[in-house]
C-alpha cells in the first residue's frame, strides 16, 4: 500500500477524484474511478501518465479520433453465457454499436501507429465485420427487424399490412355513412387501445353497431369500433402474437451466432470504460491546465509553478489570485524544513505537494511547469491538522506520537513524508527536546521529508545537516500580511508579536510577554524578523532591477531600431541628391548638344564632330559603370550562345543599362543577365528579353 486513507483524507484527494468521476459518462467507469489510488509501480504509473498524454496531444492536435459513444453491455455479458439465452433488440443494438465503435477506433490507431499506449487499451480487441454482418442481415439502419428477416416474418407483416388496409377502408367508410346521420360528435373518430373507433353521441350509441370500447369524460361521447373491424383486429392481434414468437426465434438464432464472439464482446466492454477512464484524466487536465512531468526513476522532486488545483478554483471563483510554489528535493537535500508565520501557507505548501504527488501516482497529470521532474515514491504518508482519536480516546499529541513511530519504522530513501506543526501538542520545552530527536531519526531513514515547525531548536538544527534545507514561507511586515510564496535559504520568523500587534493587542500586553522571554530567544526571533526584512527589501530590489534591465533593453532596441531607419533614409537621400545632380548635368549636356544640331542642315557630315563628341562621352559612361564597385559584375553571353543562337549580340550588358527593346515602344532598364536572356524593367512590369532583342540607349 503507498498511503492510508488518513493521509489521503488530510490531502483532500476525494475531491479530485469526484471531479474527474463527473466527466465519465458510463457508470463502471465512475465506479473504478472512485476505486482509484495512488500506485507505488513505476512502469504501471508511466503506462497509465503517458496513455494521457497521448490522448491530450491527440485531442490538441485536432486529430479526427472517433468520439466516444456507447452504451454498457454489462447485462448482455451476463445473458451470452447461459445456454438457450436469448438478447434483446436493444442488448443486440448496444453490441453493434460497440463493435462499430471499437473498428473505427482500430483503424484510426492503424493509421497512427505512433499512439502505442491508447493502443494497449484495446490489445483484447480486433477489427471484425463477422460479428457486425449477421446483425446488419436482420436489422435495418433505424435499429428495427428487417420484413424479410425471415420468409415467415415477411409473410406475418404482409397478412398485417393488408388487414389494416382493409380496417382502414372499413373504418372510413362507416364513418362517412354516420357523419351523414349526424350521430358523430365534433371529433368524428379516436384512437382507444390502439383501435380507431367512431366518436359517437351517446344518444346515438344504440343505433351504431360495434363493440363499445370506452367514453368520454363527461360521458357525452361513446367509442365504438365498427363492427366490420371487430374480427379483423382480433386476426391482427393473432398475427402480431406470431410476429413477436418469429422475432424471439430470430433473436434466439442471432444470439446463437454472437454467442462465439464473447470474449470480443468482453473486451469490447473492458475497452471502451478503460478509454472513457482516460477521456475523463484528459478533460480534468484540461480544467487544471495540467501536463506530465518528466517522470525519473531516481528519488526527486523538482516542481517548477505547482498549483494546488482545488485551490485555485476556488480562488478563480472568488476573483483571488493563487500563488505557485517551487519545490526542489534530492537524495543529497532530501529535508525541507518550512518555517513562518501562522496562516502564512505552511499547510497549503505540504498540501499541494501530498495531493500532487498523490495525483500523478493515481495517473492523473498535475498542474506544474512541463520543466518539472517528478518520481514515483513507494510510500506516501502525512500529518496534516488536529487528528483527536474520539473513539480510541487519544490526543491530538498522542495521535501524532502513534503516527511518528509507524513513520520512522516504515520510512526509506523512497517515502514520501509530509508533516505539519512537526513536534507540537505538548509542552513546549519539553516537546522541542523530542522533536529533535525525531528530526535525527528522520534524517537516518533517507526519506524525503517536507515539515513546518515553529521551534527554533530545529531550524538551527537544519543548519548543522547537510541533507536539509531551510524554508520559509514570505511575510509583507509593513503591511502585516503574509506573501503565501516559499522561500529556500534560511528559517523563518514566525512573527508572532508582529501579528499579535496587528490584530489590536496592547504594546504593553506585548512588552512583558517578551520580558518573559529569554534573551537569546528574542534575539535570535529578531535575526529572524531581521533577515526575512533583508530579503525582502533584495527581492523588491532585484525585482525594480529586473524591470529596469528590461526597459532600458527595449530603449536600446528601440533606439537602435530608430539608428538603422535613420541610416537607410540617409543613405536613400544621398543616392537620390547624385542621381539628381547627375541628370542635371546629362540635361546640360544634352541641351548644349541640342543647340549645336541643326536638323534643316542638307550636308550629311556636318553634324559628324557632334556624333563622335556624343560617342566618347557614351564609350566613357559605360567604362565608369563597368569600374564602379556598386555595379553588379558583368556578365558576358558565352561563345556557345552565338553559336546557337546566330542573331546573339556581342555587347555586354550590366545591371542598370538602359535599353531598347525590339517590338516595343518604351524603354527598359536591365536588373539581371543569364544566358541568352535578360531580366529588363519595363514601366511596372518585369520581362525575360532574349539578348538580340535588345539594343543600347544613347543618353
Amino acid at each position: 500500500m503507498v498511503t492510508d486513507n488518513q493521509s489521503l483524507q488530510e490531502l483532500d484527494f476525494q475531491k479530485v477524484i469526484s471531479q474527474l468521476a463527473s466527466y465519465a459518462i458510463c457508470k463502471s467507469a465512475q465506479n473504478k474511478i472512485f476505486t482509484l489510488q495512488p500506485s507505488g509501480k513505476y512502469n504501471e504509473v508511466l503506462e497509465a501518465l503517458e496513455t494521457v498524454q497521448e490522448k491530450l496531444y491527440i485531442k490538441n492536435k485536432g486529430l479526427v479520433f472517433p468520439a466516444l459513444e456507447f452504451e454498457e453491455l454489462i447485462h448482455e455479458l451476463k445473458i451470452l453465457p447461459i445456454e438457450n439465452s436469448v438478447l434483446s433488440v436493444e442488448g443486440v443494438q448496444r453490441i453493434l454499436l460497440a463493435s462499430n465503435m471499437v473498428n473505427a477506433i482500430l483503424q484510426f490507431l492503424e493509421k497512427n501507429p505512433r499512439f502505442i499506449h491508447v493502443s494497449r487499451l484495446f490489445k483484447s480487441c480486433y477489427y471484425s465485420l463477422e460479428l457486425i454482418q449477421p446483425i446488419q442481415k436482420i436489422f435495418d439502419k433505424a435499429g428495427k427487424i428487417k420484413d424479410d428477416a425471415s420468409p415467415y416474418l415477411l409473410k406475418i407483416r404482409i397478412s398485417i399490412k393488408t388487414i389494416r388496409n382493409q380496417i382502414n377502408r372499413n373504418f372510413d367508410r362507416e364513418m362517412r355513412r354516420f357523419l351523414k346521420s349526424g350521430y358523430l360528435g365534433e371529433t368524428s373518430e379516436s384512437f382507444i387501445q390502439e383501435r380507431r373507433v367512431l366518436s359517437v353521441q351517446s344518444s346515438y350509441k344504440r343505433s351504431v353497431s360495434g363493440a363499445i370500447l370506452g367514453s368520454s369524460k363527461t360521458g357525452n361521447l361513446t367509442y365504438i369500433e365498427p363492427q366490420a373491424n371487430v374480427p379483423l383486429n382480433h386476426e391482427i392481434e393473432s398475427l402480431q402474437d406470431d410476429e413477436q414468437k418469429e422475432i424471439r426465434r430470430i433473436l434466439w438464432t442471432l444470439t446463437q451466432e454472437l454467442r462465439v464472439f464473447f470474449p470480443l464482446i468482453k473486451a469490447y466492454q473492458q475497452s471502451l470504460v478503460s478509454l472513457d477512464i482516460v477521456n475523463a484524466k484528459v478533460k480534468l487536465a484540461e480544467s487544471m491546465d495540467a501536463c506530465m512531468p518528466k517522470i525519473q526513476k531516481n528519488p526527486l522532486m523538482n516542481w517548477n509553478t505547482a498549483f494546488h488545483p482545488i485551490l485555485r478554483d476556488k480562488n478563480k471563483l472568488n476573483g483571488k489570485t493563487t500563488v505557485p510554489q517551487s519545490i526542489n528535493l534530492n537524495p543529497e537535500a532530501c529535508v525541507l524544513v518550512i518555517s513562518g508565520p501562522n496562516a502564512g501557507g505552511k499547510s497549503l505548501t505540504l498540501k499541494t505537494c501530498g495531493l500532487l504527488q498523490c495525483m500523478l501516482q493515481s495517473g492523473l497529470l498535475i498542474p506544474v511547469e512541463p520543466t518539472s521532474k517528478a518520481c514515483v515514491f513507494s510510500q506516501i504518508y502525512t500529518d496534516i491538522g488536529d487528528n483527536q482519536s474520539i473513539d480510541n480516546e487519544l490526543s491530538t499529541y498522542s495521535y501524532r506520537l502513534k503516527r511518528m513511530n509507524f513513520f520512522l519504522s516504515q520510512a526509506d530513501d523512497h517515502t514520501l513524508l509530509l508533516l505539519d506543526e512537526f513536534g507540537s501538542g505538548s509542552d513546549p520545552e519539553l516537546g522541542s527536546a523530542l522533536a529533535e530527536v525525531f528530526f535525527e531519526e528522520l534524517l537516518k531513514t533517507n526519506a524525503f521529508v517536507i515539515l513546518t515547525t515553529h521551534y527554533s531548536s530545529i531550524k538551527r538544527k537544519v543548519t548543522e545537516c547537510p541533507s536539509a534545507i531551510n524554508g520559509s514561507m514570505r511575510f509583507d511586515e509593513s503591511n502585516w500580511l503574509p506573501l503565501f510564496e516559499l522561500q529556500i535559504g534560511q528559517p523563518g520568523s514566525s512573527f508572532t508579536f508582529e501579528v499579535a500587534k496587528s490584530n489590536g493587542i496592547p504594546s504593553s500586553w506585548i512588552d512583558r510577554a517578551k520580558n518573559l522571554l529569554s534573551q537569546e530567544t528574542l534575539r535570535f526571533n529578531q535575526i529572524l524578523v531581521d533577515l526575512q526584512q533583508e530579503k525582502n527589501k533584495l527581492q523588491l530590489k532585484m525585482e525594480e532591477t529586473k524591470l529596469l534591465k528590461n526597459n532600458l533593453e527595449e530603449q536600446l532596441s528601440n533606439s537602435s531600431g530608430a539608428e538603422e531607419n535613420f541610416a537607410y533614409k540617409t543613405k536613400q537621400l544621398r543616392m537620390q541628391i547624385e542621381e539628381q545632380a547627375k541628370l542635371i548635368q546629362l540635361g546640360s549636356k544634352l541641351q548644349k548638344w541640342m543647340d549645336v544640331f541643326n536638323a534643316n542642315a542638307k550636308r550629311k557630315d556636318i553634324h559628324a564632330t557632334l556624333f563622335e563628341e556624343f560617342k566618347t562621352y557614351l564609350l566613357k559612361e559605360r567604362a565608369k559603370r563597368s569600374q564602379s564597385p556598386k555595379k553588379a559584375p558583368q556578365i558576358k553571353s558565352k561563345s556557345s550562345n552565338k553559336a546557337t543562337n546566330p542573331k546573339a549580340q556581342t555587347w555586354t550588358w550590366v545591371q542598370g543599362d538602359k535599353v531598347r527593346i525590339s517590338g516595343i515602344r518604351d524603354s527598359g532598364i536591365v536588373q539581371s543577365v543569364k544566358g541568352d536572356t535578360a531580366t529588363v524593367s519595363v514601366r511596372a512590369l518585369i520581362l525575360k528579353i532574349p539578348l538580340f532583342k535588345l539594343s543600347p540607349l544613347l543618353e
